[in-house]
């Protein structure tokens, strides 16, 4: 399935996605191991040998993949049908946007 935008994201693109929300749930100060959570499948993402838009498309069980449960797996189908993250957004709008721009600047963490 293409996303309405037209563009399927590639896996960098939902790493970075991942690795973002990440930042923005590590500024708010949520549980760590949620904020670790993120940054796991992040990494999983980004290291794949196939695109994960053709692991939706086969049906692949996302789950099945390391550091990825199914709650998660939902979600990147999610991200994979719609181009969208719906989470992120949600953090992006609770966490000022200055605040969130800082942590782009080199040897700025959240």
């Amino acid at each position: 399935m293409v996303p309405a935008s037209g563009h399927v994201l590639d896996n960098g693109e939902i790493a970075a996605m991942l690795d973002r929300l990440a930042d923005l749930l590590d500024i708010e100060g949520a549980n760590p191991f949620r904020v670790r959570a993120y940054r796991t499948a992040a990494r999983t993402v980004r290291d794949l040998p196939h695109r994960l838009a053709a692991l939706v498309a086969e049906g692949k069980d996302l789950a099945d993949l390391p550091g990825i449960g199914h709650d998660l797996a939902e979600k990147l189908v999610g991200v994979v049908e719609s181009g969208r993250f719906p989470a992120l957004e949600e953090a992006r709008a609770r966490v000022p946007a200055g605040l969130a721009d800082l942590i782009e600047l080199p040897g700025v963490g959240p």
